[in-house]
């Protein structure tokens, strides 16, 4: 776009000489050092600047044994006495043999127990069973009970003859094994068949629910006459690089998708820092994980390293469907898709709703009506009065890059829709990009070096616009959860194309992988709206909003949010280029974004627009030959 097409609204106070402005710029040329990284948000927790965050009953043991140990000298005086006893026994035994041979035919009587004449005079005769020895002990057995029930005499046998002997032994005092007494309890035969039964059948129960019943997934059976029995399923182990979400917020998604599939997620949250290179060194040795997330614009950087997407996932025509252009246009290398995004991010345009109010303005929806709205509600009001250390309440945060927290964003973005293109940084779109980025400082003043980065500025209300990316609208919820503001979509330059700025993390597939098609899988189902629902609402049980959605399909879900809804309204006219801020990659993104940074601080020193380009140019073009970006 040629620099005459760039807005240039009439300023109260300002002056139209501008070889005189340009003189006092030279005077001014020992400017303070600026920095290509904002200075940190102190007390912020937040995705990518992480750096800014502020911060049984008792079990009772007995002293002793319950019983104490038995006296060993009593034992064994117990144990002397019994053996003594039972040699007397023996002997006893050994002298009785032959008065008992001699006696065998002689007729034994019976001694008969006393019985009390009371009862002698009611009693009922009892005949003892043959075989069984009435005895008069004192504790009476329900079996002795029964045995004492009149009963008809058994016929004499064998048996009988044999036990009437052993009786007139015993009554002589001879040696003779007595009889054995039956069980004291016994139960039928089908009661005890049918508690057999029980046991085995709960020993059977027991084993199946160890053995077949804990995995979720089990294999069908053939078909045919004959069915086998069901095998457990095989789980198979992936593991997933991520950033910035706490495993805490997708652990049920990934519990559900293990049920569903038999494959398990090992997600590892990883540190911003290295990041980039941790990732490729591990790619590249063969320890990398399965699925990780990188940002949008490290494809070139990454390609060798990143598998294709099958067909069986999702064609690309499928793909162009459910997903945002830029989205399509990003991922892609080797021929093929190389990422599935589970969200999306961009920029928009933050304003204090009350300041506004109060200087009776409307939101800006193009580059004239925004610079204009900046030099209203700049405090001082007078330009020709404003100075770098007397300003208090900024119109918009923009024209360095030393405390415009997206300042590389911002420019790339004026860049882009005043058709230009980054990479030849001497065009003169892109010169005219950087003179009117830098004249919001060099002529409007609308912005100060003094000021706080502009976060910050932006939630103590200290600035009244600026440009930012959704999560920055979660720090300033946290500094100032009273602050009463709103997003809006970028301003454009031309009514004729819209075009806006996309920067977001997508998920991708090691090339390397032992396990593509259960990867392939898992990013397949994490993309799907159900689980990018659920991601949504888990993420805001913790925090003000979740991520937002990347499909084309589920743009009314957050078109109407106040905070959310200008990012969905800009996602399908978005466009990118390796400028994007806070990516930590240490590589294409930072050393772009350093080069122009070197630009705009000439510029702000007193270079010429044209020549501070030309300085950086040999620069940019390494850094595109390094990581082959076209």
């Amino acid at each position: 776009m040629p620099s005459q097409n760039l807005p240039k609204p009439k300023v109260p106070g300002q002056t139209d000489d501008q070889s005189q402005t340009d003189d006092q710029s030279q005077t001014n040329a020992s400017h303070q050092a600026t920095y290509i990284f904002p200075k940190t948000t102190p007390g912020v927790a937040s995705r990518e600047n992480p750096a800014g965050r502020p911060p049984t009953k008792p079990t009772l043991t007995p002293n002793k044994p319950l019983t104490q140990p038995a006296d060993l000298s009593q034992s064994q005086a117990i144990s002397s006495i019994s053996a003594d006893d039972s040699n007397a026994v023996s002997s006893a035994k050994k002298s009785a043999m032959p008065n008992d041979l001699n006696e065998k035919e002689q007729k034994v009587q019976m001694p008969q127990p006393f019985v009390p004449s009371e009862i002698l005079t009611t009693a009922k005769p009892v005949i003892a069973p043959a075989a069984q020895v009435l005895t008069t002990d004192a504790g009476v057995s329900t079996e002795d009970l029964e045995l004492t029930k009149p009963t008809s005499a058994p016929q004499p046998n064998a048996q009988n003859e044999q036990q009437a002997v052993d009786t007139k032994d015993r009554q002589n005092g001879k040696n003779v094994k007595p009889p054995q007494k039956k069980a004291k309890f016994s139960l039928p035969k089908p009661i005890l068949i049918l508690l057999l039964l029980l046991v085995v059948g709960l020993i059977g129960f027991a084993v199946f629910k160890i053995f077949f019943n804990n995995d979720p997934k089990t294999t069908p059976a053939p078909s045919g006459s004959s069915q086998e029995a069901a095998q457990p399923q095989e789980i198979i182990n992936i593991t997933y690089w991520g950033l910035w979400e706490d495993g805490e917020i997708l652990s049920e998604v990934f519990k559900n998708f293990e049920a569903k599939e038999g494959i398990r997620v090992d997600y590892r949250k990883q540190s911003h820092r290295d990041y980039r290179e941790r990732l490729e060194q591990a790619l590249i040795s063969g320890s990398g994980p399965d699925v990780f997330r990188y940002h949008m614009t490290w494809v070139p950087m990454l390609s060798s390293q990143l598998a294709t997407m099958p067909n069986s996932v999702m064609t690309s025509a499928e793909y162009q469907q459910n997903f945002y252009p830029i989205a399509y246009e990003s991922l892609q290398a080797n021929g093929g898709i190389v990422g599935l995004p589970l969200m999306y991010d961009g920029l928009a345009l933050f304003y204090n709703k009350e300041m506004l109010a109060n200087a009776n303005l409307s939101v800006p929806t193009t580059w004239s009506e925004l610079r204009g709205a900046a030099n209203q509600l700049t405090v001082p009001g007078n330009v020709s009065t404003r100075r770098d250390d007397n300003i208090t309440q900024a119109g918009l945060a923009i024209g360095n890059a030393s405390n415009v927290d997206h300042f590389a964003d911002i420019l790339a973005l004026l860049i882009l829709q005043n058709g230009g293109d980054p990479i030849d940084p001497t065009s003169q779109n892109v010169v005219d990009a950087l003179t009117f980025y830098t004249n919001f400082i060099k002529q409007d003043k609308v912005w100060s070096n003094n000021l706080p980065n502009s976060t910050m500025a932006f939630a103590r209300g200290e600035a009244a616009m600026i440009f930012a990316p959704s999560w920055r609208a979660l720090e300033v919820k946290q500094i100032n959860p009273e602050l009463d503001f709103a997003i809006a979509p970028v301003p454009q330059l031309s009514s004729d194309e819209k075009i806006t700025w996309a920067s977001f993390w997508a998920e991708g597939v090691n090339k390397n992988s032992s396990q593509p098609a259960a990867a392939w899988k898992l990013l397949d189902y994490l993309s799907s709206p159900e689980v990018l629902k659920k991601f949504f609402n888990s993420a805001s049980l913790v925090r003000t909003f979740g991520e937002i959605y990347p499909r084309t399909d589920m743009a009314s879900e957050l078109s109407e949010d106040e905070l959310l809804g200008a990012y969905v309204a800009d996602a399908p006219f978005a466009q990118s280029f390796p400028m994007a801020s806070f990516t930590h990659d240490n590589g294409l993104n930072d050393q772009l974004i350093q080069y122009y940074a070197d630009a705009i601080n000439a510029v702000l020193a007193g270079t010429q627009p044209d020549r501070a380009l030309q300085e950086i140019s040999s620069g940019i073009s390494q850094v595109v030959q390094k990581y082959g970006l076209n």
